[in-house]
């Protein structure tokens, strides 16, 4: 399996930024509300959409600024954090490679309830509900989502835009590829390794190796 993609954020909290969310539904309403939670809710300045012409002027007061090409242009001009909050994990990632070839820069959303150990590593562009957490020595990729009240465990790897489900279990050293699905209290065992788009029906334990 690849190693997970991880680009980590440098941003000086010292100075205010901009951030945008890309995907206005119902994980864009949730990254938004980590983001509140974590103190960034100054530095919001919307959504961006690709079905804006169809969605409310604003979300839960932020307006929706237009589509992912108008972010695009933007770009060009002035710099901008974003969280690209699209549940496909395959579009999500597409569009993210899509805006960093442009210079785009990537913030991290970690809701102030999710534990990260000082010995981990969490990549830009995740979003980590409430109640999750993060183990020494455990990596977990660009652009994913780990749900509340999910464990990764001690050295295990998550590939660069996996998704995690609430109550998600990821075994000490276990390995789970690049745009993985993990439904909600799914476990994965002890140095499991999952491979690149796999996707665990939720409640279900994988203690196979190479699944």
């Amino acid at each position: 399996m690849s190693q997970p993609q991880v680009q980590v954020q440098e941003v000086d909290l010292d100075e205010g930024i901009r951030l945008a969310i890309v995907g206005a539904g119902g994980y864009g309403r949730l990254a938004l509300d980590v983001l509140i939670a974590s103190g960034f809710e100054s530095w919001v300045i919307g959504f961006y959409d690709d079905a804006h012409a169809i969605l409310p002027d604003k979300v839960r007061g932020f307006p929706v600024l237009g589509d992912i090409g108008m972010l695009k242009s933007m770009l060009s001009v002035e710099a901008v954090h974003i969280v690209v909050a699209i549940t496909d994990n395959v579009v999500r990632l597409r569009l993210a490679n899509s805006i960093r070839a442009l210079g785009a820069q990537f913030f991290t959303a970690g809701h102030p309830a999710a534990y990260v150990s000082a010995d981990a590593v969490v990549g830009d562009g995740t979003v980590l509900a409430a109640g999750a957490v993060v183990h020494p020595d455990a990596a977990v990729g660009s652009h994913c989502y780990v749900g509340p009240g999910a464990v990764i465990d001690r050295d295990a790897v998550v590939g660069a835009g996996a998704w995690v489900s609430a109550g998600v279990v990821v075994g000490p050293g276990a390995q789970v590829g690049a745009r993985a699905v993990l439904g909600q209290n799914a476990s994965v065992g002890r140095k499991v390794i999952l491979r690149e788009d796999t996707r665990v029906a939720a409640l279900t334990s994988v203690e196979e190796k190479g699944a």
